[in-house]
Order: structure tokens, then C-alpha cells, then sequence
């Protein structure tokens, strides 16, 4: 599979701890003896097997603990479009995402110590977990990796077993290879799934987490049992946008992309409110707008701005098919300002170059109402209709309009 070529070619980079060396054997009595009380700072620990090869070697206590996210060298471009490449992203943070995709990041850590607490040898084993989100389905799958990061050759080898839980109105699938554990030698890597389901009803909201656990053990000694350990990011599932339920990740603001090539006029003229009236650049990510899923208040809306009076939208003869396009929109919040009070401006497209004529009003005005052909004014009204479903932007979610060429 390519995205797992991608993580195990940005984990090879990673080298074994240098300068950590086989130690000599203790007896097995003498190492037991000084070791009576479980050590502190490494984990769940639990003494080593009798007579198994690590006791042999010095080993009186196996430990395991959650440590920081493995460094992952990014080789590959980050992008949206693959979850798998946000796990190569360069911060340290456990978990990385865009609105659509995330991927869970951390490492467990197998430590040897010696009958005074000493580290003696370790492996650590990164975990990834990228996920896509679906817009239109509550269902999503983790394709996890994990990868042996650093091994010292005192370790024959180590097992894991990850599992998971999720929080609200969720259910999590079985664990990863069914529940077994996988083995895992120096510069080793294996692939599994975790699934998700969330079981939102009809015009509700619910907010997910995933929890993870994981079991493991290093090979010829105790197992030692870790649970509870991470957590993944803050999701929202919902059945209140489109035909049917999706999620999305939080934290991260919504938006409405408008190309210029497709919605012209209308797309120039948000912009150029966005860049030049003075404080109400409405939109921007300073400044976002706030949806209002309540028709008839948008249809009032519309009204103020361009039919009622004082000042009545009048269209321009030099406009072909012209119509009033109201900015803010009439569906968010932040739109309904009577137009009179906007300011009026008329978009044109000359020898491929777009000029803007501000008719009426100051760049102080809190909104602007413009000559646009209706084509693209109802063009960028139906893009607008499709962005609340494909970004889920639920009623009263703030969301940015970003203009494109």
C-alpha cells in the first residue's frame, strides 16, 4: 500500500541508539533482591521471568509506558488530500488534522532495568493512526502502522496489541489484528485498522473521542499491561447538515471557497469588501461569518438589503441580466443591513481584467450591495449551499469565504 511505503520510508530514517551494548549477566538472585519495591518513572513494570534470557542478562524489571510522539523525518509533501502524509508533519504534536482527516501519533516505550532501577536496554514503537472523514457518512477507519523506532540488542524482540474506545454517540469496532498481538523485531513494521461508527440521530449533535489502548511485552520477560494511555482528537458527528450524517475535526473554521473564473462578479465583489472596507471586512479569519439555517430569516434579510427602502436596489442598464448581491450574506448573521446603508458597487471584467466602481456609500460601511449578472449571483448562492454540506457547517457554525483566481 503506498501510504504505508510513505511511513515506513519516513521511520527508516530513524536510527537505533547508539553506544547501548549486551551487559554482562548478574545472577539472577542478586538482581531480584535489590529490586523489591517497583520502580517509579517507567511505566507499569512488573518483574522479569525467572530464568528467561533478559533476567539472564541483568534484567530484574520490564516496563512499559505511552512516551512522546517517535520524531518522524518528513520526506513526503503534507497535504489534504492523504491523511497518511499529516503523520509526517515536522511538530511534536500527538495529534495533527485538517477539518477532514487526522492522524494520531505516539510511541510506547519497553525499558529493562537493572536490580538498582537502571535503564539497561529499550524499544520504542511508534504509532500512527491517519484517518480520512467523510462529509456525507459517519463511518471512518484508522490504517494504523506501527513501527520499531529504536531497539537495543539486549531486546529479542517486543509484542503489542492496540485496541480503542470512543466517547458521545460512537462505537468502535474491534481491535487492531483481531485483538492479537503482533511481534516486532529492530526496524520492524506492521499494519492494522481501527474503525468508528457514530450512531448521531436525526438533527442532533454529538461530540467523539477516541481513547486508545495498547498491551505488550518484550519477548522473554514479563508482560506488562498498559490501558487508558492516549486519547485522539475532538471530533463532531451530526445529522443536521445535507441527507445524511458526517463528521468533522474540530478546532479548525469552516469555509467557502469562490473561484473568480466561475462565479465572477459575485466572487469580486466579496473580495474586494473583505480588502477595502475598513472595518468590516466580514469573512476573513479575523472576521468570520456566522450561518443562519432559518430561510425566513435569511429571505428578510435579502429584503433590507436590497428591495426596502430608503434606498431600493435600481439595477444598471450597463449590468447585463443585473441583480442585487448583498455581503455579508443574507444567511449569515452578520447580514440584513438595510442597503442604504451599504456601500454600492458595480464589478467589471475588461480585457480580462476586473475593475471595481464603488457608486455609492464609504469604504466605513458595514456591508456592500453589488451590480452582478444573476447567473453568477445565483451561481455563488449554490456554491455557498454546497459548502455547508461538504464542510458540515452547522446552523450558527462561523465559517471564511476565501477567494480564489
Amino acid at each position: 500500500m503506498t501510504r504505508a511505503r510513505r511511513l515506513l520510508a519516513a521511520m527508516a530514517s530513524l536510527t537505533l541508539a547508539a553506544g547501548l551494548l549486551t551487559l554482562g549477566a548478574l545472577p539472577a538472585a542478586a538482581a531480584l533482591a535489590k529490586s523489591r519495591v517497583t520502580p517509579h518513572g517507567h511505566g507499569s513494570c512488573a518483574p522479569t521471568a525467572p530464568g528467561s534470557r533478559v533476567q539472564r542478562q541483568g534484567a530484574a524489571w520490564t516496563c512499559l509506558k505511552v512516551a512522546a510522539p517517535a520524531p518522524i523525518r518528513a520526506h513526503a509533501r503534507i497535504t489534504a488530500r492523504n491523511p497518511a502524509d499529516l503523520c509526517t508533519d515536522p511538530s511534536d504534536s500527538p495529534v495533527v488534522s485538517t477539518r477532514h482527516a487526522y492522524c494520531t501519533r505516539e510511541s510506547v516505550r519497553y525499558a529493562l532495568l537493572d536490580g538498582n532501577g537502571q535503564e539497561i536496554g529499550h524499544a520504542l514503537v511508534a504509532i500512527v493512526a491517519p484517518a480520512q472523514l467523510s462529509s456525507s457518512n459517519a463511518q471512518w477507519r484508522e490504517d494504523i502502522t506501527v513501527l520499531v523506532a529504536e531497539m537495543t540488542p539486549n531486546i529479542p524482540g517486543v509484542t503489542l496489541a492496540l485496541s480503542s474506545t470512543c466517547s458521545g454517540q460512537c462505537i468502535a469496532g474491534a481491535p487492531a489484528w483481531g485483538g492479537a498481538p503482533v511481534a516486532l523485531g529492530p526496524d520492524e513494521a506492521k499494519e492494522g485498522t481501527l474503525t468508528y461508527n457514530s450512531t448521531v440521530s436525526n438533527g442532533a449533535v454529538s461530540f467523539i473521542q477516541p481513547a486508545y489502548q495498547v498491551e505488550g511485552e518484550i519477548l522473554g520477560a514479563t508482560p506488562v499491561q498498559i490501558n487508558g494511555s492516549w486519547y485522539g482528537p475532538e471530533l463532531r458527528c451530526d445529522a443536521q447538515v445535507g441527507n445524511g450524517p458526517g463528521c468533522i475535526v474540530m478546532g479548525h473554521l469552516a469555509n467557502v471557497t469562490l473561484p473568480k473564473s466561475v462565479y465572477g462578479a459575485a466572487a469580486v465583489a466579496y473580495e474586494w469588501a473583505q480588502k477595502n472596507l475598513t472595518t468590516n471586512n466580514f469573512g476573513t479569519a479575523d472576521k468570520p461569518l456566522q450561518r443562519d439555517a432559518d430561510d425566513t430569516n435569511a429571505k428578510n434579510r435579502r429584503a433590507q438589503s436590497c428591495t426596502l427602502g430608503p434606498l431600493p436596489f435600481k439595477p444598471d442598464p450597463t449590468v447585463t441580466d443585473d441583480s442585487c448581491d448583498e455581503f455579508p450574506f443574507a444567511k449569515s448573521t452578520q447580514g440584513g443591513t438595510n442597503g442604504s446603508l451599504c456601500a454600492e458597487i458595480i464589478p467589471r471584467l475588461d480585457s480580462g481584467i476586473w475593475s471595481v466602481k464603488l457608486v455609492r456609500g464609504t469604504l466605513n460601511a458595514p456591508c456592500i450591495r453589488a451590480h452582478v449578472p444573476l447567473n453568477e449571483n445565483t451561481g455563488a448562492g449554490g456554491e455557498l449551499g454546497r459548502a455547508v454540506v461538504a464542510d458540515r457547517i452547522i446552523d450558527h457554525e462561523w465559517y471564511q469565504v476565501i477567494i480564489v483566481p
